[in-house]
């Protein structure tokens, strides 16, 4: 009887790591043969060896460029501000810069330390001619890098819109781990089964944004970034919290940790920036954008 249970169990694993092994190599093909369909609606610009992707709208005139910075892991940056930034081309220019392993840009393995990724992020936008003052529209864990932008080059950082946006001590005393088991799966291509929001984008964009999510969630260098954030948050924490305008823009808290919406307060008092709160999940740019939009206007209209 044991022999017999032993030996079912050993047929199903064996075809469960055959399952495994079919749907990667599945995916490896798919993604080979879906690379020539991968077609960048902005500029590709060469940044220390890597291509990274700018998209640019609107007209600059007098105003500071926008420039939108991505959550982390965001696999299609430059389709997931549209339902935001639409809104705001006519009146503004605005720049939606992909860090290296994001959206169009080039997926490779580099350190992912903060003052890494602020140069390529400036350098970025220097190669397609644009140039400070900036208003950062950080996303999340960009909230680190605009931060970190202030601290150093404060003159190029006319403010700050942090979109629900981290701040160092919501990471500080957390351990932070790459997820295993969600790179194994992403590896296997398990994505290819999920839905995605197609974020009132046209039907091109819709195939683009897809083939950007099969290709870019979980890769290698959104696993070195993860790695790095804690060190990240620590720098930033370190170097003191900047003196510009920042408008916070914070969700519920319900999607991430307990102490976020705290930590948010917080360091509102201590910057004096504004706050306002949004009842609706993380990616408030897509569940509110028309308010976040005008909220954009105001700050704006205050800093002229």
């Amino acid at each position: 009887m044991a022999k017999k249970i032993l030996k079912r169990a050993g047929i199903e694993l064996a075809i469960f790591l055959g399952v495994i092994v079919l749907l990667t190599i599945v995916h490896r093909i798919l993604l080979a043969a879906e690379r020539g369909k991968i077609i960048p609606n902005g500029q590709l610009v060469e940044v220390n060896g890597h291509s990274m992707h700018v998209y640019i709208e609107g007209d600059r005139e007098n105003a500071p460029l926008l420039v939108f910075m991505s959550g982390g892991g965001t696999s299609s940056p430059v389709y997931d501000f549209k339902p935001l930034y639409s809104l705001l081309s006519d009146d503004y220019k605005v720049a939606v810069v992909e860090k290296i392993g994001y959206g169009y840009s080039e997926l490779t393995d580099v350190p992912r330390d903060i003052d890494t990724i602020l140069s390529e992020t400036r350098a970025a936008l220097a190669a397609v001619g644009e140039s400070s003052p900036y208003i950062l529209i950080p996303h999340s864990m960009s909230g680190l890098e605009s931060l970190r932008w202030a601290q150093i080059y404060p003159d190029e950082v006319a403010g700050i819109i942090g979109i629900d946006m981290a701040i160092p001590s919501v990471y500080i005393d957390d351990e932070i781990v790459p997820p295993f088991l969600l790179t194994v799966l992403a590896q296997m291509g398990i994505q290819r089964f999920f839905p995605v929001s197609d974020l009132s984008l046209t039907k091109d964009e819709y195939k683009q944004a897809k083939l950007l999510f099969y290709r870019n969630v979980e890769n290698k260098t959104l696993r070195n970034e993860v790695g790095s954030v804690l060190d990240n948050a620590k720098a930033v924490e370190d170097s003191g919290i900047p003196d510009i305008p920042v408008c916070l823009l914070v969700s519920d808290g319900q999607e991430l940790n307990e102490k976020w919406v705290s930590c948010q307060e917080e360091f509102a008092v201590q910057n004096n920036a504004e706050i306002e709160y949004f009842d609706c999940g993380h990616y408030i740019h897509q569940h509110e954008p028309e308010r976040i939009a005008e909220l954009c206007r105001e700050f704006i209209s205050a800093l002229r």
